[in-house]
């Protein structure tokens, strides 16, 4: 899962469509991804943070975002570590509690989600949205970022089927609406795969927890066909309650008769 391609990271081989938490130890050379033009994704980095003050606010004086910034010889403040990566960042400290805080964040390429409505909120807040996480992940989850040192970094992925490309995902229409125009014939021109590299580290100084979510996308006439049957496979096998959450009764028929043909 090092890789920075969804054939690279794709989590649904063998047609596991579940969510779990699938950490992996990843070597610190490849935390971030180096490839893209990161000088024309600056302008869309800089304007979501116009999109949301609430997060300037909060982020110019932050030390932790500061002692990103300067890992990455990017300046002091999270918006210069943000136009110095392709991923979005997340940063999440403990609270007097000892609860882990999401207290800073540069959300450029989002899928269906807001920084307004995560900021400030614990782990369990931030995946609430995500059935079954409280009793199936939230204690694991936990244990990671109770545990995380600044010796090892973690790496999973997550996978949507979407029907645009668009870096910047925020849907506002039903499942039904959004896929209505997608046939068995059309599937593999209109239907794109969308996964997250996410990587975890602990910054040795503040010790805040930093989240990177990395966004890969392929049209499905461009995955090879194995990967294509796998991920129709994983489609029947997700729960009821986040097939529902992800729409799949709208397109899942159709894929399935998508990858047979392929």
């Amino acid at each position: 899962m090092a890789g920075f391609d969804i054939f690279g990271i794709a989590p649904f081989r063998g047609g596991r469509g579940a969510a779990k938490l699938g950490l992996r130890p990843l070597d610190a050379a490849l935390w971030r991804d180096t490839g893209p033009d990161l000088a024309a994704r600056a302008a869309g980095k800089a304007a979501v943070f116009g999109a949301h003050p609430e997060a300037l606010e909060q982020i110019e004086n932050h030390a932790a975002a500061a002692e990103l910034a300067a890992l990455l010889g990017a300046g002091s403040t999270l918006r210069d570590a943000a136009c110095a990566m392709f991923e979005d960042i997340c940063i999440l400290e403990r609270d007097r509690d000892g609860r882990h805080i999401f207290t800073a964040g540069a959300l450029a390429y989002p899928t269906d989600w807001y920084l307004s409505e995560k900021l400030g909120a614990p782990l369990a807040g931030i995946h609430a949205p995500v059935p079954g996480y409280a009793e199936r992940l939230a204690a694991g989850v936990d244990h990671v970022f109770d545990t995380l040192t600044p010796a090892r970094m973690l790496t999973r992925a997550n996978w949507n089927i979407v029907e645009s490309n668009a870096l910047r995902y925020l849907p506002g229409l039903r499942a039904a609406a959004r896929f209505d125009h997608v046939t068995r014939t059309n599937a593999g021109q209109t239907l794109w795969l969308r996964c997250e590299r996410q990587v975890l580290r602990c910054l040795p100084e503040t010790r805040a927890a930093v989240f990177t979510i990395g966004i890969y996308r392929e049209r499905l006439d461009d995955l090879p066909a194995p990967l294509v049957r796998d991920l129709a496979a994983a489609v029947v096998t997700l729960p009821p309650a986040e097939a529902l959450r992800r729409g799949t009764s709208a397109y899942g028929a159709i894929l399935d008769g998508y990858a047979a043909t392929r």
